[in-house]
């Protein structure tokens, strides 16, 4: 089982760097957060399944990449959110911050992740990009090593329940970022 986030000590340990400016990013997403009946969830997307998308079929956050359109890293992570599942997280909660970027291994890209405290009920309508999009408790999230098809050996993943599907795996680029807020809370509660 994986540490649950507290929310309002995310949003303490976060909020200097909300004052920082945005990071130099060529994608951002949204790592969306609200209290629930068994604790903190997260929002979580299934992609669909397009020919040409290198994340095709994977579970992850919403998100893509920067447009001329957006002002800096949280207007993509924002918008993205509004395209891809319906609402805006600066209408329905507040935004806690924004992680280190992260530049993944196999992509020539820089990704922002900023972390939302969504406090009112959202109706989730999903684009065209999306299979699917669920809530899910981190207490649900189980630290495992998996085999995915497109990686060449085992990877750490978090594996979790789906109601409407065999289990999910989080992998990649998600569960880095999983794996970074996490570690966030973990550190500061041992730290006292």
């Amino acid at each position: 089982m994986a540490p649950v986030p507290d929310i309002q000590l995310l949003a303490s340990i976060l909020a200097p760097t909300l004052a920082e400016p945005a990071p130099a990013a060529t994608a951002s997403v949204m790592i969306c957060l609200r209290d629930g009946a068994r604790g903190t969830e997260i929002l979580l997307c299934r992609r669909a399944t397009r020919a040409g998308d290198p994340w095709s079929g994977h579970v992850g956050l919403p998100g893509g990449r920067v447009e001329e359109v957006d002002r800096d890293a949280l207007d993509t992570a924002a918008r993205e959110t509004w395209e891809e599942v319906g609402f805006d997280p600066r209408t329905y909660g507040s935004i806690l911050g924004v992680l280190e970027p992260l530049t993944p291994r196999s992509f020539a890209i820089v990704i922002s992740a900023y972390v939302a405290h969504i406090t009112e009920e959202v109706e989730l309508v999903l684009s065209e990009e999306i299979a699917a999009a669920w809530w899910t408790p981190f207490v649900d999230l189980e630290l495992i090593s998996a085999e995915v098809p497109e990686a060449p050996t085992r990877v750490s993943a978090f594996r979790l329940p789906h109601a409407d599907a065999a289990d999910v795996v989080v992998w990649g680029i998600t569960y880095r970022l999983l794996d970074r807020l996490l570690g966030i809370t973990t550190a500061r509660d041992l730290r006292g």
